[in-house]
């Protein structure tokens, strides 16, 4: 059940620094937005080969997931305005390395080097505004509204970054859309509302009366939040799988034009779904409802195959976006319970690493499949993947308890967040 009357976005937003934070993130998104499609953009125009350009683009998204829960684990160490300086300061001295050398050296390698350099440094905004969000409301129905305030505003911003990108290539140079991306990141990691290190946080639900736990290492932290990540990791796979599925469909009816229009129904859906999701106050507890959660995932994706035979069935991609902000802000909430403070941000982290690695994994596999399947099946894989995902992710819950004790002793206790059913 839910209760409209607590939590309201206005009561958020009159926090002191939410609109510090909700300003500086969004500035940090934006160029994240940016940054993309201008490398690839750069490093074709300096090579001539989209190979190369999409070797580069492949080693900053890689290099950006590897090292995530180390980037992470640093800013929860540094606290968050030192330790996204950091990072902001090699992401400047990394950025300026790859743009000269895509004016200069123009040599295939040493870009895809660069590119992964700057991956390895990208500054964890994302994970890292979670946990702020947290600081400034609290937990508890606030920091739920907040969440989802924050999710709708990155998804917004997923589609203005690359329409950014476009606009200033017409204008400019993809070196300068390029430039630009990176000197906004800089500067918006620069404005980030600070905590100082080891500052306490409220003790979580699964923390109360039993002490914080003490993770010791990254493996730990990952035991702990794992179930969550599952549904995530599939929900990936899913968007992987349209975002090669879609521009072909359109393709096969005769232009790409409306790729990037159907592609937009999915992030339009969700901002539908996340901002009703944050006006309310839920009840229920949180891992029943993530479960129904990932349920309506699969409700939202199942006829998508009808889409395939009927071009005016294209709204159930609108549909099916409806509860992708909600099931991430809910697994954001779940993460943030099940770990220690002090271990936060660098949690956080994984979210995003395993959704993108099943985004790059939905499109690689629906890459190597679309030749030679028909697709209506290839736009069967998102809810096949999210309904195994689910399963994975009740049958961790049954046996995590056993497994989490046995790997790093009565310190980490994730098992009460199983009993939240």
């Amino acid at each position: 059940m839910a209760d409209p009357s607590h939590g309201s976005y206005r009561e958020v937003l009159s926090r002191p620094a939410a609109w510090h934070l909700l300003a500086t993130a969004g500035l940090a998104r934006l160029a994240m937005g940016m940054v993309g499609l201008a490398l690839v953009l750069s490093v074709r125009e300096a090579t001539g080969s989209f190979a190369a350009a999409g070797f580069a683009a492949g080693a900053f998204a890689l290099t950006a997931g590897v090292f995530a829960a180390a980037r992470g684990r640093l800013v929860d160490l540094r606290g968050h305005r030192r330790g996204l300086r950091v990072l902001g300061a090699g992401y400047a001295l990394a950025g300026c390395a790859l743009l000269v050398l895509v004016t200069t050296v123009r040599e295939p390698a040493a870009l895809i080097a660069a590119s992964g350099m700057l991956g390895a440094v990208a500054p964890p905004v994302s994970a890292t505004t979670r946990t702020a969000w947290a600081d400034i409301v609290g937990r508890g129905p606030r920091l739920s509204t907040a969440l989802s305030l924050d999710t709708v505003t990155e998804e917004l911003l997923s589609l203005v970054g690359p329409v950014s990108t476009g606009l200033l290539v017409a204008e400019s140079s993809p070196l300068t859309a390029l430039a630009t991306a990176i000197a906004l990141e800089v500067t918006a990691v620069g404005l980030f509302p600070g905590k100082k290190p080891g500052a306490a946080s409220p003790p979580s639900a699964m923390a109360a009366g039993h002490g914080t736990p003490r993770l010791q290492g990254s493996h730990r932290v990952l035991a702990a939040v794992g179930p969550v990540l599952v549904p995530l990791l599939a929900a990936g796979v899913g968007f992987g799988v349209l975002d090669v599925a879609v521009p072909a469909l359109a393709l096969q009816r005769g232009g790409t034009v409306s790729a990037g229009w159907m592609l937009a129904l999915l992030p339009a859906g969700s901002t539908l779904g996340g901002l009703a999701y944050g006006r309310r106050t839920w009840s229920s507890p949180l891992v029943k409802r993530y479960r129904w959660l990932c349920l309506a995932l699969v409700v939202g994706f199942a006829p998508l195959p009808l889409i395939a035979g009927d071009a005016a069935l294209w709204p159930l991609l609108l549909v099916a976006g409806l509860a992708i902000a909600p099931t991430v802000v809910t697994g954001y909430l779940l993460v943030d319970e099940a770990t220690p403070d002090g271990r936060k941000t660098e949690a956080a982290t994984w979210v995003s690493t395993f959704n993108n690695t099943g985004t790059a994994t939905g499109s690689a596999l629906c890459g190597a499949l679309i030749a030679g399947v028909p697709l209506a099946a290839v736009f069967a894989l998102p809810a096949v993947a999210v309904t195994v995902g689910t399963l994975g992710m009740v049958l961790w819950h049954r046996n995590l308890p056993v497994r989490a004790e046995a790997a790093s002793g009565p310190a980490v206790r994730p098992k009460r967040l199983s009993r939240r059913r």
